[in-house]
């Protein structure tokens, strides 16, 4: 895929993903499936709008970081074994994470139609796909890995080890976070779980930038 795609992608897919969230996302941490649906029933159209951008923003950030990794050939075996292994995981991601959102979507709608326990048992089954969130921690963390660990070139691409070295940093911390289920604190999960949106939009900048990826 073409890079100016890639990076396009890289770019929408945070915006879409963090900016609906924190615009017209319902807090509903720490709820059961009845009162996660009734707090999204009050304000049904926010979260169906947030829901739908977020579906379109988890195609441009799973899909971007997928072909990124398939962009990263170099002589080194170990690296291309990491940047495949990390693109396959996150791609397995993006139809995990549609019906984790899309399941709030098809709740909310079954919930008006016949009646909120229908709603709430529809998102209490979704919740296993929340595992998506440890393989895509994974996933990025691998590419990161495979960004640092290429360093003959870094000589051509510097910005491609650190901003794999920061990738790996915010993903240990997400990890960290996840497996505690929050008793890591919130600054850890602000910075692990922000951190690799942050940079997945940097590096879709980056990317776009023709100076930063000219080989010399």
């Amino acid at each position: 895929m073409n890079s100016k795609v890639v990076g396009s992608f890289l770019i929408l897919g945070p915006l879409l993903l963090v900016i609906p969230w924190f615009a017209l996302g319902v807090d509903v941490s720490g709820m059961s499936p009845s009162e996660h649906l009734a707090a999204v029933l009050e304000k049904s159209g926010q979260s169906e709008a947030s829901g739908i951008l977020n579906l379109f923003g988890a195609i441009f950030f799973f899909t971007g970081l997928y072909y990124l990794s398939k962009s990263l050939k170099s002589d080194d075996g170990i690296s291309n074994a990491l940047a495949k292994l990390g693109g396959l995981l996150i791609i397995l991601c993006l139809p995990m994470f549609a019906t984790l959102v899309g399941s709030e979507l098809i709740a909310i709608e079954s919930a008006q139609e016949f009646g909120n326990e229908v709603g709430a048992t529809i998102l209490a089954a979704s919740t296993a796909f929340e595992m998506c969130g440890f393989l895509l921690v994974i996933g990025i963390f691998l590419l990161g890995a495979s960004l640092v660990y290429d360093c003959d070139n870094w000589s051509v691409k510097k910005w491609k080890g650190i901003v794999g070295a920061l990738f790996m940093i915010a993903t240990i911390l997400s990890f960290i976070d996840f497996v505690s289920a929050g008793a890591a604190g919130e600054v850890v999960s602000i910075i692990g779980w922000m951190g690799f949106f942050l940079m997945t939009l940097i590096t879709g900048i980056l990317t776009l930038v023709p100076s930063l990826n000219r080989k010399k």
